[in-house]
């Protein structure tokens, strides 16, 4: 029998928007989370003892099968881990930008796919990815639009085709599984990533919030569409 809790996994849980979506989420007796480490942390473990940690690094294979033979069951898969550093695709090498497909459209790809069995065993079935407004193809290409998003920006746009793709193939006819599948961008936040860009961004715990109350409203028919943290859509 499936238990009664919100089962979350969030997939790279050990700081940043990850860890706050973990902390939000342990504060919710009806909600078992889970979250993904690259190493151990047994830190975060006695700090956080309604959580449960996982090892699993997204760009490895193995690791994430052996993670999700752990999780027979899930209800919100959030997928939060990513690459990104100031990398102009003109001065950036092929093999850097190797490295930013394979961790931010790649690792997304074998996460998802090796966790659908546990989503399928829960009716909620939620597929969350944290995307960005550099993905946004038309937001950068708006002459005044923000920074220069360079290699990552290439990856999250790549990202969200990839989320559109699954969304549509999981819920097409005839089984429409009625999965949730949607890119969210985070805002500004204070993050590793984020304060490259200076002070100001959100507190992490704050952003995760946001998005957390975001995600318990959508359904299946919200699906394939580009939310930003407050709910509002964000252009492709």
């Amino acid at each position: 029998m499936s238990s009664p809790e919100q089962i979350v996994l969030v997939v790279g849980g050990s700081r940043g928007l990850g860890l706050g979506f973990v902390k939000q989420l342990t504060q919710t007796s009806a909600t078992r989370a889970i979250g993904t480490v690259r190493k151990p942390a047994p830190d975060l473990e006695k700090e956080l003892p309604n959580a449960k940690f996982l090892l699993m690094d997204m760009t490895d294979d193995a690791s994430v099968v052996a993670a999700a033979a752990q999780v027979p069951e899930l209800d919100v898969l959030i997928i939060n881990g990513a690459f990104g550093a100031r990398d102009p695709v003109t001065s950036t090498s092929t093999a850097t930008l190797q490295t930013y497909l394979e961790t931010n459209v790649l690792g997304p790809h074998r996460v998802i796919n090796a966790f659908l069995p546990a989503l399928r065993a829960r009716k909620t079935r939620k597929i969350v990815v944290i995307a960005s407004s550099s993905a946004s193809l038309a937001f950068q290409a708006e002459p005044t639009s923000g920074g220069l998003a360079g290699s990552y920006g290439v990856s999250k746009a790549a990202l969200n085709m990839l989320v559109v793709q699954i969304a549509k193939e999981l819920n097409r006819p005839p089984a429409n599984e009625a999965f949730t599948v949607v890119p969210i961008h985070p805002g500004w936040v204070a993050t590793d990533m984020g304060n490259q860009h200076g002070p100001g961004g959100q507190d992490p715990q704050e952003a995760a919030k946001k998005i957390l109350e975001l995600v318990a409203t959508l359904e299946s028919k919200d699906s394939a569409t580009f939310y930003k943290f407050d709910g509002t859509t964000m252009p492709w």
